[in-house]
């Protein structure tokens, strides 16, 4: 039998006994709250570390519009490094190790254009700075989305899990808007009716750029500190490194012939396809109330975080009294009513439609949430990191949908993303169990890391 640390001494287990059961609830606790906690922190950064102000940094010095996009361009380049780094390590004990030097790479690189900033080197070499720091975190960023879902599903047994995924994404929207008005603040001086005053007012752009990427260093660096603290039971016997070939190509066929998995990876796809309608949906703004989008997108984008901040609890509790099926249902279900209001709700009304999609947005996690739950412990961050790689083809979507409303008109797009979000629905119905559960399952022995 193996043994296990618990609150008395060590306790022993039969051979097979889940880990859920194993781990300590103070253990359970305490990856909950880390696990909130970087989520959150993600949040608050999100400006630097989704590439949403270094557009703006560019231009301020002065470059081509072509240059400016370049380092949202890197960023999503680095789509395929996950996959490289989970076949290079594909280990659990390598799970904290590869976390840590992730977030330490968004701190360092942040620190490095906070430094820039305040030194006031050469424009070219801010800018190429710039952009290499935006490759760096495009390669960071989907690796410890990939890893902290390998964290949730080793460290939070399934059914508490909900009360992590609630914690992180009720909180983490509001931290996501503090991180939002911090940049507002800063950039423009004031924020609604209040100004900042002239003592923190900073005239020279520089500085109000470096406060920006010196708060993203330190939430990154507080994140560097929180995975330590991550108590992951090993399995019993870890995965090894095979040939690239063997990996990639194994991971596919995994992958496709688990027919669960494979339809919970397709619905995704698909809810995703729909909910990329939201570009028409702004442009829309003009038609349904005679107003341009963006004197609009401060009400759409506060509707937008409410109603996130409150699905995203509400879809925890609702996961830990249910089961994994039912947020994939409600989250498209949001999404079509969102679509649906914007078709029949005329009027400044309409702008409500961005509430629904804010909350339908979390399809992101509870769609990813499913597959994970399926999958063996040993192939969550393979057949994650494969859906994240497949999933940048989305981007294509949106240029499908402006391709329908130039051809034919603007609601034919809604249709069109209605008819995808309704298929979605009855894929999810009728080809998915309530309670995945995975194949195969490892073993964990005594030791945590």
């Amino acid at each position: 039998m193996a043994e296990y640390p618990g609150r008395s001494g060590r306790r022993k287990f039969p051979p097979g006994t889940a880990s859920d059961d194993r781990l300590d609830l103070k253990y359970q606790k305490r990856n909950t709250l880390i696990y909130a906690s970087l989520i959150s922190l993600t949040f608050f950064a999100a400006p630097v570390l989704y590439i949403g102000i270094q557009a703006g940094l560019c231009k301020h010095l002065h470059t081509s519009d072509t240059l400016a996009n370049l380092p949202s361009t890197l960023y999503a380049a680095m789509a395929w490094f996950p996959i490289i780094v989970v076949w290079l390590f594909p280990q659990a004990a390598h799970l904290k190790k590869i976390m840590s030097f992730a977030y330490g790479t968004m701190s360092m690189t942040s620190l490095w254009i906070t430094i820039l900033m305040l030194s006031q080197p050469s424009d070219n070499m801010i800018i190429g700075s710039v952009a290499v720091q935006a490759a760096l975190i495009g390669c960071s960023i989907g690796m410890v989305g990939i890893l902290n879902w390998e964290a949730l599903r080793r460290g939070v047994p399934e059914h508490i899990r909900g009360k992590a995924l609630g914690l992180a994404f009720g909180l983490g929207p509001a931290f996501a808007v503090a991180g939002s008005l911090l940049t507002q603040l800063l950039l423009d001086g004031k924020l609604y009716e209040f100004q900042l005053p002239n003592w923190l007012a900073f005239d020279n752009y520089r500085y109000n750029y470096a406060i920006l990427f010196g708060s993203s260093a330190v939430s990154m660096s507080l994140s560097t500190l929180l995975v330590h603290f991550y108590r992951i039971p090993l399995p019993a016997v870890d995965s090894e490194r095979e040939s690239f070939k063997a990996a990639i190509l194994g991971g596919f066929q995994s992958l496709i012939s688990n027919r669960v998995l494979f339809t919970a990876c397709g619905a995704y796809l698909l809810v995703y396809c729909g909910y990329m309608i939201q570009n028409n949906m702004n442009i829309f703004t003009m038609e349904s109330v005679g107003r341009a989008p963006q004197d609009l997108v401060g009400y759409q984008l506060a509707l937008r975080f409410s109603f996130k901040i409150l699905a995203g609890f509400l879809l925890g509790w609702l996961l830990t009294r249910t089961n994994p099926k039912v947020p994939l249902l409600v989250t498209v279900g949001l999404q079509i009513a969102g679509v649906l209001w914007v078709l029949l709700v005329p009027g400044y009304w309409f702008i409500l439609a961005f509430g629904f999609m804010g909350a339908g947005e979390l399809f992101g996690v509870y769609y990813i949430n499913y597959p994970v739950s399926c999958s063996p412990k040993s192939q969550v961050r393979r057949n994650i990191a494969f859906l994240s790689l497949v999933s940048s083809l989305v981007g294509l979507s949106p240029m499908l949908y402006g391709w329908i409303s130039d051809t034919w008109n603007l609601r034919t797009s809604f249709w069109t993303a209605l008819a995808i979000m309704v298929f979605t629905t009855a894929l999810v119905i009728v080809k998915l169990p309530a309670r995945p559960k995975p194949c195969s399952e490892d073993q964990d022995e005594a030791e945590l890391i």
